[in-house]
């Protein structure tokens, strides 16, 4: 019975057995069932099953009120079978639904294809097959909305049997609007069979494909008029993730859906590109023909080999400039030719731009001399890895007065005096520095700003210190109370005394990374758990410990309950996973806690675009 609350709770950290025979819940049993599940519907999911596990009258208040959900989201939560269908048992009007499908298989199908929902996320499949888009195209005939994310088996023949089979879906679905596939890794071109979705719904909006090969592409979007199909004045938004963007796709695109209004091409090339096979000026140039173009982002990835668009000059970003100048958000990566005239006639000509994002981008400080007619507008800005910046930039978009988001990363030659004006910004909530060249008086301006922040990194930021962290939360502004998020990883001087003033004065904080953190210890992490579980708090969902290596082989055991309570993720490095001897091990602490999730693969924080099996599978 107890390891059924605990399945039905989903974190394991319930009080004990039932208590239906105490004073307290004798008491409870007496109140109306209508008040118990209007209190019960007004909780998170994790206080609702906790409850529930505590007598027969809240276990069935829970029950009552989470069939009467109309919308879930588990994304951050690995349930198993036997919990989804304890979770959405008797629920006939889900309407939206977003799960981690991680620890699920087909028995899971049931629960989860139902007729009442409009829109279904599946994230992280790994041991699905092909019923699960045979019955989603069966049962849920009212979709507008559909979302996965399936990685590849070691069964090959299991894998092609599944990626086949996704027509399913967009046949039975006759409503849907919202199409997206990913599937990981990336495979080679052709490797996933896209052209089963031939020809695409009319009702289809929006679409994302990853990945899809070039050839693939051309064939979902016909060129010839008599091959057009309804689709080409339909469709709203575009991405694809290919092995290779070229001229000739882009025409494809261009011509042949008129009402884009969001473009996303990103692809990984196995090899260099022919000059005559990429993509060029005349490219960007064609993108001018789609006049309702408000969104567009075209990357290149170096995880094969390190390529760019070299064909790509300032002279095609003038032209992209000139014919696309109703653009709100531009992101531009791998464009290696591209200098400072090209990055600024985008910013000048764009007069309604609101997001701008370079990587690894040859610009400098000229890019953004000169912001004053289109500073108002912005509240985006992302300038990554680009080396020759310095804080004269950080100066210069602090005339950005609606600037909610700043990504500096990698921009090592961002100093202490860039600091002092983005801590004006009235309305930032995001800032990124990974990297730059800042000291502790740099982090007290932050501390003493204006800036309601929510996000702040600093990872790799190597001359701050528990001094710096301590006049940054401890200062005159409001971070302290605004500050969910804080990556201090791969800092040499943070240690337990910078962990005990974030537990003590940023109690909302939900994310925490101190990766590479050498001189974090048991005792610091001890002071982190405990000060949370004596003052109530449970904000804590992910916690980011990979290579910590002065944590014991036995550190595991602070997270036991009732420690951590809330905790969902927590990285911990392959080196931790491998040591023997460990009490208790991983697999002893996801049986108490069947709620977290541990990844030992060094992922970003929640394994952000990655998609590999749970622990509790391998």
């Amino acid at each position: 019975m107890e390891k059924k609350r605990r399945l039905v709770a989903g974190d394991g950290e319930g009080d004990g057995g039932e208590a239906s025979a105490s004073p307290v819940c004798g008491l409870v049993e007496r109140l109306p069932e209508v008040l118990l599940v209007e209190v019960v519907g007004r909780l998170e999911l994790e206080a609702a099953c906790a409850a529930a596990a505590s007598c027969r009258a809240l276990r069935g208040a829970a029950a009552a009120a989470l069939s009467a959900v109309t919308s879930l989201d588990l994304s951050m939560f690995p349930p198993t079978n036997a919990i989804l269908n304890r979770i959405l048992a008797g629920n006939g009007v889900l309407r939206s639904l977003a799960v981690n499908c991680s620890l699920l298989d087909d028995s899971a199908v049931g629960a989860i294809a139902k007729g009442s929902l409009r829109e279904l996320s599946l994230l992280k499949c790994l041991s699905f097959t092909s019923y699960l888009f045979v019955a989603v195209g069966e049962r849920c005939k009212n979709l507008r909305s559909f979302v996965l994310e399936m990685a590849a088996s070691d069964d090959d023949e299991h894998f092609g049997i599944c990626r086949k089979s996704i027509a399913h879906i967009v046949r039975g679905c006759g409503y849907l609007e919202n199409l997206s596939l990913k599937f990981f890794p990336l495979l080679g071109p052709g490797s996933v069979d896209f052209e089963s979705l031939v020809p695409i719904p009319s009702t289809i909006k929006v679409l994302l494909l990853q990945p899809v090969s070039n050839w693939q592409a051309k064939r979902l979007f016909p060129i010839s008029t008599s091959l057009k199909t309804s689709i080409s004045n339909t469709l709203e938004s575009l991405s694809l993730v290919l092995d290779i963007i070229t001229d000739e796709l882009v025409t494809f695109i261009t011509e042949s859906l008129h009402n884009l209004v969001e473009l996303c091409l990103e692809d990984n090339p196995m090899k260099e590109p022919d000059l005559h096979n990429d993509l060029t000026n005349v490219g960007l140039q064609a993108l001018g023909l789609c006049h309702n173009l408000a969104h567009l982002s075209l990357t290149r990835g170096k995880q094969n080999c390190s390529s760019t668009f070299r064909r790509v000059t300032d002279f095609g970003i003038m032209m992209l400039a000139e014919g696309c100048k109703q653009l709100k958000t531009i992101r531009l990566a791998g464009f290696s030719k591209v200098r400072d005239a090209g990055y600024a006639a985008l910013l000048q000509s764009c007069k309604d731009l609101k997001k701008f994002e370079v990587s690894t981008g040859c610009l400098s400080d000229l890019t953004c001399l000169d912001l004053d007619e289109a500073a108002p507008k912005i509240t985006e800005v992302r300038l990554l890895c680009c080396g020759l910046l310095t804080s004269e930039t950080a100066i210069s978009l602090s005339s950005c007065t609606n600037l909610e988001v700043l990504d500096l990363s990698g921009c090592r030659s961002i100093a202490d005096s860039g600091l002092v004006s983005i801590s004006q910004l009235s309305k930032l909530a995001l800032l990124d520095l990974a990297g730059a060249d800042i000291t502790d008086a740099g982090l007290s301006a932050l501390g003493n700003g204006k800036c309601p922040m929510s996000s702040l990194c600093l990872r790799g930021c190597k001359r701050i210190s528990n001094n710096g962290v301590a006049s940054l939360l401890c200062g005159s502004g409001t971070i302290n109370k605004t500050l969910v998020s804080l990556d201090i990883g791969n800092v040499p001087r943070i240690s337990g005394r910078a962990v005990t003033l974030i537990a003590k004065n940023c109690e909302q904080i939900s994310s925490l990374c101190l990766r590479n953190c050498l001189l974090i210890n048991d005792s610091s992490l001890e002071t982190l758990g405990s000060m949370r579980h004596n003052s109530g708090k449970s904000s804590l969902k992910m916690l980011d410990l990979s290579y910590c290596s002065r944590l014991s082989r036995n550190f595991l055991g602070l997270f036991e309950p009732p420690f951590f309570r809330g905790l969902r993720w927590l990285g911990v490095g392959k080196n931790t996973l491998e040591r023997r001897g460990c009490s208790p091990t991983v697999a002893e602490l996801l049986e108490r806690k069947p709620g977290l999730t541990v990844c030992g693969n060094a992922c970003e924080m929640g394994c952000r675009n990655q998609c590999h099996p749970d622990i509790r599978r391998q």
